[in-house]
């Protein structure tokens, strides 16, 4: 019964956290992954004019290779947990928030056709070009959170927006859609982006590529072009973008298959613990079972006395281990995602598993009980 107790808790976390996991899997990220492939690149840069003529160059050479669909760069890698928060200023003050809300804005510096690359729809406006330039008009681009909490109805296109210490400011040429940005399951907050060229940081940066086929192919070409550049320049940490996203939930993962792999322990442990008691019994009750069956029972009469055996310490079993369940659920409430601690379906997959298996487990000595002969059982005995 205690061996039940603990099939029922484990398969009840396991279910609740592969459930987790499939939802995680499954989430809309707001982009289109496939054929992505992201590295970073650390060159040696003395000063900004220099930093802008080598990326610029860098990417004119990668967008010449073969396969290659488009190419961007960013200062953030997406999906790294990485980020920039703080207040900004909107139209030269910061912005008034109802209800007391978070003035927070995340920010990230990009390069051209950005969000072309990463396939994020454009909602007004345009995407960032080759023509912002140190010596054009400053430009940025926001999701559409902060549309809606700093600029409710309004047209965003033509406000100012810039960082709270007024360093510099830039115009709003675009409005784009939310996506997931540090992780796969952040809630939407407002973000910015300002194009590399036009700020007085430029070092190391994150390249992204989109290309046809599979796009880990792609890095000898690009390794090759940035050799070309700076011999002693290492692409660091190459990976597809779908990769990168997937290492937001790596602990979520590592907790679905422990879960998974201790639930399938307990559900050995509890068959082989099950069947060991019944074979037991089953063979010390052997000249009571032969009697029963001289006296009139039936086959089905004796093969529904062993079940009815186990399912009794299944039953048990289970109205001990529910609501324990209960309580590992809910510690574990902060690490699911799109599920509910109490979920029912959990709860009875995780019952209708350990009945399962306890039917399984015993069909074999329930079989052998019902094959008794009761003239052998009685002169055994």
């Amino acid at each position: 019964m205690l061996q039940m107790t603990m099939c029922v808790i484990l398969l009840v976390a396991a279910g609740l956290l592969n459930r987790t996991l499939s939802n995680l899997e499954k989430t809309p990220l707001g982009l289109n992954v496939d054929g992505l492939v992201v590295f970073g690149v650390n060159p040696e840069i003395k000063s900004l004019a220099q930093g802008r003529a080598f990326y610029h160059e860098l990417l004119g050479k990668l967008r010449d290779l073969p396969g290659v669909e488009s190419v961007s760069v960013m200062e953030w890698r997406i999906g790294s947990w990485s980020s920039n928060n703080s207040d900004m200023m909107l139209d030269g003050k910061l912005p008034d928030v109802a209800n007391g809300g978070s003035r927070t804005v995340r920010t990230n510096v990009a390069g051209p056709g950005f969000f072309t690359t990463l396939g994020v729809p454009l909602l007004a406006g345009r995407d960032f070009a080759d023509s912002d330039t140190a010596n054009s008009s400053h430009v940025g681009i926001i999701n559409e959170e902060f549309a809606r909490r700093f600029l409710p109805n309004q047209n965003p296109l033509g406000h100012v927006i810039g960082p709270d210490n007024g360093q510099y400011q830039m115009t709003i040429v675009g409005v784009v859609k939310n996506h997931k940005y540090r992780s796969i399951d952040e809630e939407p907050i407002p973000m910015a982006w300002y194009e590399y060229a036009q700020i007085p940081m430029v070092g190391k940066m994150d390249v992204e590529l989109r290309v046809h086929g599979d796009p880990l192919a792609i890095l000898p070409a690009a390794r090759k072009v940035v050799q070309q550049l700076d011999p002693n320049l290492p692409l660091i940490r190459p990976m597809t973008q779908r990769a990168q996203y997937d290492t937001t939930i790596s602990s979520q993962l590592l907790f679905a298959h422990l879960a998974g792999f201790f639930g399938l322990l307990a559900v050995a442990l509890v068959a082989t613990g099950l069947y060991g008691t019944l074979a037991y019994r089953v063979n010390r009750r052997r000249a009571e079972i032969g009697i029963r069956m001289a006296m009139g029972a039936g086959r089905n009469r004796v093969v529904w006395m062993i079940l009815r055996d186990s399912l009794f310490l299944t039953a048990i079993g289970v109205a001990m281990g529910v609501p324990f369940a209960i309580l590992v659920a809910r510690a574990l409430a902060s690490s699911l995602y799109g599920v509910q601690p109490l979920d029912g379906a959990s709860y009875l997959l995780a019952v209708l598993g350990v009945a399962g298996v306890a039917l399984a487990a015993s069909a074999l000595p329930a079989y052998r009980a019902a094959c008794v002969e009761p003239l052998t059982a009685l002169r055994t005995e």
